[in-house]
Parts: C-alpha cells; sequence; structure tokens
C-alpha cells in the first residue's frame, strides 16, 4: 500500500483575498501558486533541448529566448500514448468561460483551454486523461481532494508514458505572499513581507523541494504507478513584469513587496526545476523576448491580476494565450 503523501497546514489551501486595489475577488477555490524552470535534457526524453533559467509566478520571462522547437511536432503518429496531466491551479485553468466537460472537471474549475487539453491536440500526442484540480496540493495526489474529486494518482498506470506535474506552490503557502504583497487580513498593517513571512516562506520552500523532501516523495510515487513515463515539471507562468516595469496594479504595492516576491518567485523556481532534475526529469516555462506578464496587454498578457473580461482568466492565474505557451513549451522539452 503506497504511503500518503505528507500534508502541510499553511494556510494556502482557502484563501479569499479582497483585492481594495481594484476588486474583491475569491481564491478559495484555487489559491495561486508559482514557480520556474530550466527546460533540461531526460534520460526519458525522445530529444534534447536546452533552455535558459526564466523569472517565474511572480518574476518575469521578459528578455529571455524562445525554447527550441520540440520533437513532437514533427512526428506523424504518437510517440506518447497515454499522457496524464497531474496539477493544480496554474495547471487546470485558462479561459474559465471553457470549462472542460464532466463534474469532477467543472468542481475542480478545470479550463478546456488549459495546457493538458492544447497540448493532447497534438497528434504525438494520444490519449489525455486530465486530473488536475484548482486549489491542489502535494498531498491531494494520492488523497481525495474533497468530495467526488479522486486522487489524481488515481489516472497512473503501468501504460502511462507522459505525465505532466504543476505541484507545490499551494503547499509553500503562495495564497499567503498574495494576501502579504496585497495587505489583506492579518497583513494589513505589516511594514513589509520579508519581515513578516520571508523566514518562514523560505524554509517551507526548502522543506517542500529540498532534497529528501515531499516532491521527491512525489516524483518516487510517480515511477512506481507509471515506471515507463516521461514526467515534465511545469512551472508558473510570470505575474509581476520585469524590475523597473509596472502597471497601474503593481503601483499600489510596495515597491519592496514587489522585490521580494519576484525573488520568492525565484527561489520556489530554482528549487521546482532542481527537484527535477534530480528525480531525472525535466522542467518546462515558455519564455519571451516580450513582455507577458500580467501587466502587459490584454492581447499579449500570459496571465492575469483581476481575471475576467477581456481575457476571461482567473485572478492571479494563466490566461488561454499563456497556456497555449506552456503547452508549446512542453512540446520542446520532450
Amino acid at each position: 500500500m503506497p504511503t500518503p503523501l505528507r500534508r502541510r497546514s499553511t494556510g494556502a489551501r482557502t484563501l479569499t483575498t479582497s483585492l481594495a486595489l481594484a476588486a474583491s475577488l475569491a481564491l478559495a477555490a484555487a489559491p495561486v501558486a508559482a514557480a520556474q524552470s530550466t527546460t533540461q535534457p531526460s534520460t526519458q526524453s525522445t530529444s534534447q533541448t536546452d533552455g535558459t533559467i526564466a523569472a517565474g509566478s511572480l518574476g518575469s520571462t521578459a528578455g529571455t529566448p524562445l525554447p527550441a522547437s520540440g520533437s513532437l511536432g514533427s512526428l506523424a503518429q504518437p510517440a506518447y500514448a497515454d499522457y496524464v496531466a497531474l496539477g493544480d491551479s496554474y495547471a487546470a485553468f485558462g479561459d474559465q468561460t471553457e470549462l472542460a466537460d464532466g463534474a469532477t472537471a467543472q468542481a475542480c474549475g478545470r479550463s478546456a483551454t488549459n495546457y493538458a487539453s492544447v497540448l493532447g491536440t497534438n497528434p504525438a500526442v494520444g490519449g489525455l486523461t486530465d486530473a488536475t484540480c484548482g486549489g491542489a496540493q502535494i498531498p491531494d495526489l494520492t488523497a481525495s481532494q474533497r468530495s467526488g474529486v479522486p486522487p489524481q494518482f488515481d489516472a497512473l498506470d503501468s501504460t502511462t508514458d507522459l505525465v505532466t506535474l504543476s505541484i507545490g506552490g499551494n503547499d509553500v503557502g503562495f495564497g499567503t505572499i498574495v494576501g502579504c504583497i496585497t495587505k489583506q487580513g492579518p497583513f494589513a498593517s505589516v511594514p513589509n513581507c520579508q519581515t513578516a513571512i520571508g523566514t518562514t516562506i523560505a524554509a517551507t520552500i526548502a522543506e517542500t523541494f529540498g532534497e529528501g523532501g515531499e516532491i521527491d516523495d512525489v516524483y518516487a510515487a510517480i515511477a512506481d504507478r507509471a515506471p515507463g513515463a516521461t514526467v515534465v515539471a511545469t512551472q508558473y507562468l510570470p505575474l509581476m513584469p520585469a524590475e523597473g516595469g509596472s502597471c497601474s496594479f503593481t503601483d499600489q504595492l510596495n515597491p519592496a513587496d514587489v522585490q521580494w516576491a519576484r525573488g520568492v518567485a525565484e527561489a520556489i523556481n530554482d528549487a521546482v526545476d532542481a527537484a527535477a532534475r534530480r528525480n531525472g526529469h525535466v522542467s518546462a516555462l515558455p519564455t519571451s523576448d516580450v513582455d507577458r506578464s500580467a501587466c502587459a496587454p490584454a492581447d499579449q498578457r500570459w496571465t492575469d491580476f483581476l481575471g475576467g473580461a477581456p481575457t476571461n482568466a482567473a485572478a492571479f492565474h494563466p490566461t488561454a494565450l499563456g497556456q497555449q505557451a506552456m503547452s508549446d513549451a512542453i512540446a520542446a522539452a520532450i
């Protein structure tokens, strides 16, 4: 009997962030997650693709090159017959006016425009089982997240040959980070987030993603259930613009908190990438030489601060354009 993965209570599972800056929004169904990646070669990959480190969810990808074209687009028949997508809201969400079919998909807020759905249309990918779910934490991979939502690992078996994984951001308390930089709830009067929660967040990142930590248990469990699978750890798309960039939303935040949040995102991203490589897999993040942050024009941004029209994204989550870019990065990585 597999050992259940560990759960840490960080306050990140349910978070309502009422943004006096622009709008009130609820993130209870799916707190924000963050990470970053470098595309690295894998012993299980069909091709090797070199990449560059790019800043992640609260950071920026501005000024970094696009990944090289991957192997999938050139294949006439499926290279991966059984694809399973695992993860949290950064994998599950997209255009939230286009939810996937089925009660579980609806309960998880799973968009028909998420990167798994886009990648699943590639002729080099066969059947897709999308088990992603908004708000997921590491233990939800092996235990039911809530009524009607089975453990995500139930989707894996010995025939699974491709897995994408987006997990850990909620475990390290990314919702808490968002609450702090927007000065909500208990953080309303803190002078800066580095002082208030910086040490705790850094320790939790190390515990979750460090060697021998929870994420290593995840990779071991995937190997037990799907021993022949190529695994791609997907990272989280940029919210904040690069240093020096801003927009009306970020202009209303404490500049010190914005700078700290970028650093935290980069630390998470580095840890996620290191964990993927340490376990013999790859990680992927699309990069661009133009701003794709939530400060970018609506038709260019990969994430959205407030959500809703015109992108129809969930607040603080990827847009459909961002999910398309992530799908392309995964294809390049494998």
